[in-house]
């Protein structure tokens, strides 16, 4: 059984440091880790044999690289998700790669084969059917389903590092859970406080709903809350032509609404998220970028830049424009229900201009346009999402009431961009040689052009 391997990264890089031969080398190896037909074979010769699989059973399904910082790939090997973590070239000889815990394969991937976890040493209990039941009946006493010894669970998302979340179900017929594990305590904790906070806080009427914390489980780092029912935004659109552009406007109009309801809960976090760090996060992630493509790297850096000296410019400052925000505001995060509007996923919940969830959503929509675009879709693809974001910001400025001054939309659309930015800096992490990186920040540019036109 393959063991649980120590954090492992790449040797982070210091200033005045990172010989450009060693992160070109770093990048080949991180080229050559994501191609499925290569790194097939090493996968089974590590893990005990093929079992009558071809190498074609092999997957990618992510990944994460930030040059000289982190590497990191998420494999689908038959019926197995094996997170791969690229050692850094000390870490390859002698001592170093002896006690590394798992599996060593080519180009120096130290493998983890889920459940094991190196940042989530917890998850193998939560993942246990009789250890999740027992600590939902000590939580939640006798409530319908509980009373049973066991429960069925089944993995709906993993983010190797960070977190995993899973579906919980006793009895059909029962309540239905979605529990979420973290990476650390304390994000859970936060979770759970900030979500305690909003279930307490006078709340507008209207179509928003959030999903209750029901148990918190600290020293599993685990978050428990009530399955909420509704059909995923994007399936209003995703898939179909420009006939559906009614359903979809009618949608987007209904997300609107619950997003501006959710600003006008009173501060109940003290997480800040000031957007003037996350500029400078991009410029360090893009200077990294730049020691393995020069090119992207600069034009990254260069878009970081122009960011700043706009902001003063396009946005207000003053404090007290401030709300509580999602923090990761996109179609995925809204499930329809009639009238009634699900927002998921409040981990990124903090303190932070609201323009910055309008940015998000609207640079989603993009997103989804540069995708198709690059796919070879019809135009009219594009066109119905440019539509739908308009129509998002429409209805939210009429919901929040007399916030539609003409610097709103500017400052919607100068966090568009930054939302650009980080959605390009995510997309080289997953695929470094893909051309949605560079698509994605010639979008940002395009955004911030037509700003400065449009600027009084």
């Amino acid at each position: 059984m393959t063991q649980v391997p120590d954090r492992t990264r790449v040797r982070p890089i210091h200033s005045g440091a990172g010989p450009a031969d060693r992160l070109s080398s770093e990048s080949a190896r991180f080229a050559e880790a994501l191609q499925p037909r290569v790194m097939g074979p090493r996968l089974a010769a590590a893990l005990g044999g093929s079992g009558g699989r071809s190498a074609r059973a092999c997957h990618v399904l992510d990944a994460k690289y930030e040059p000289g910082h982190r590497a990191l790939v998420l494999y689908q090997y038959g019926e197995h998700l094996v997170r791969g973590d690229l050692l850094g070239e000390d870490l390859l000889g002698g001592d170093g790669a002896a006690n590394g815990g798992g599996p060593l394969v080519a180009p120096g991937v130290r493998l983890s084969v889920f459940p094991h976890d190196p940042d989530l040493p917890w998850l193998r209990q939560v993942l246990d059917p009789a250890i999740l039941a027992r600590r939902m009946r000590d939580t939640l006493g006798d409530r319908a389903g509980t009373r049973v010894s066991r429960c069925r669970v089944r993995l709906l998302r993993y983010r190797p590092g960070k977190r995993a979340t899973l579906w919980l179900e006793f009895a059909p017929g029962d309540p239905s859970y979605v529990v979420k594990v973290y990476h650390d305590p304390d994000k859970a904790s936060a979770v759970v406080r900030e979500s305690r906070a909003l279930a307490a806080a006078p709340s507008p009427a209207g179509v928003l709903e959030l999903a209750p914390v029901v148990a918190h489980l600290p020293d599993l780092a685990t978050v428990v809350q009530a399955a909420v029912s509704g059909v995923p935004l994007e399936r209003q659109w995703a898939g179909r032509r420009v006939r559906s552009a009614a359903a979809a406007v009618a949608a987007v109009r209904q997300a609107a609404q619950a997003l501006a309801e959710l600003h006008a809960y009173p501060v109940i976090s003290t997480r800040e998220r000031p957007v003037e760090r996350e500029l400078r996060r991009f410029g360090l992630r893009a200077g990294r970028i730049a020691t393995v493509d020069e090119s992207l790297g600069t034009t990254l850096a260069g878009l970081a830049e122009r960011l700043d000296q706009m902001r003063a410019a396009v946005c207000r400052t003053d404090a007290d424009d401030n709300s509580l925000v999602h923090g990761d505001c996109k179609p995925s995060q809204f499930l329809l229900d009639g009238h009634r509007v699900a927002m998921l996923d409040l981990d990124h919940c903090g303190v932070a201009h609201p323009a910055g969830d309008l940015g998000t959503f609207l640079a989603s929509l993009t997103q989804q346009a540069v995708r198709c675009g690059l796919a070879g879709g019809e135009p009219a693809d594009a066109d119905l999402l440019a539509v739908l974001g308009e129509e998002f910001l429409t209805a939210y400025f009429r919901a929040r009431g007399g916030w539609d001054d003409p610097t709103a939309c500017l400052q919607a659309r100068w966090y568009e961009a930054v939302a650009l930015e980080r959605k390009a800096l995510r997309a080289f992490a997953r695929a470094p040689r893909s051309p949605l990186p560079g698509a994605l920040a010639a979008h940002a540019h395009r955004c911030l052009d037509k700003l400065e036109r449009a600027r009084p």
